[in-house]
Formats: C-alpha cells, sequence, structure tokens
C-alpha cells in the first residue's frame, strides 16, 4: 500500500515525539486536481472515522480517507535533500498522472 522510508519515517517519528503532538498519528490525504494531478496533504490527527483506513508502515500509523485509498496504493513517502541543505517530502506515486520513476 504506502510506503515509508526510513528517512521519512526518521523525521515524522522525531515530530509525534513533541509534546504537542503526542497521541496523534499521520494523516496523508490526495486529492485530484482539475488536470488529473495529484494534490498530497500530510498532517498529524488524532480523528479518525469509519471512513478511514490505518495503514501501518515503518513502524508508524497511517491514517487514510477510503476517497484517497485508492490513489496512493503503491506511493512512497521519502524525505530527500532537494537542493544543498534543503530537504522535504516527496511522493513517488505510480498512479500521479505527472510521476517520474527516479533515477537514483
Amino acid at each position: 500500500m504506502i510506503n515509508i522510508t526510513n528517512e521519512a519515517a526518521t523525521i515524522i517519528k522525531q515530530e509525534i515525539e513533541k509534546k504537542e503532538n503526542k497521541g496523534f498519528k499521520l494523516r496523508i490525504a490526495v486529492m485530484k486536481k482539475e488536470d488529473n494531478s495529484l494534490h498530497y496533504v500530510l498532517g498529524f490527527d488524532d480523528n479518525y472515522t469509519n471512513n478511514d483506513k490505518i495503514h501501518k508502515s515503518n513502524e508508524l500509523e497511517i491514517i487514510i480517507s477510503n476517497s484517497s485509498l485508492s490513489m496512493c496504493d503503491g506511493m512512497t513517502l521519502d524525505y530527500v535533500e532537494l537542493e544543498k541543505n534543503k530537504f522535504n517530502f516527496i511522493f513517488l506515486n505510480p498512479k500521479d498522472p505527472n510521476y517520474v520513476k527516479p533515477t537514483e
């Protein structure tokens, strides 16, 4: 389903350990835009319903809505250096029309 790399998991676990995030799980949301590309959102959440699924990856629990689930099956969440000393989360999703397979 969704894979979280060790690098991404390390950062997320550090954030979850912060006092203000205790008890929260990672939520991933995916929305289809007008041009059919996908828009991704990450956040922490302690509210989930029957319309959500809980998925585990790399010792993290991920909340994902049923509507987002089909769009991110097979996706990888990574944390990479995009420019020198500038790190960010990236979504590698073969179901995204703009997906380009990494060369590294």
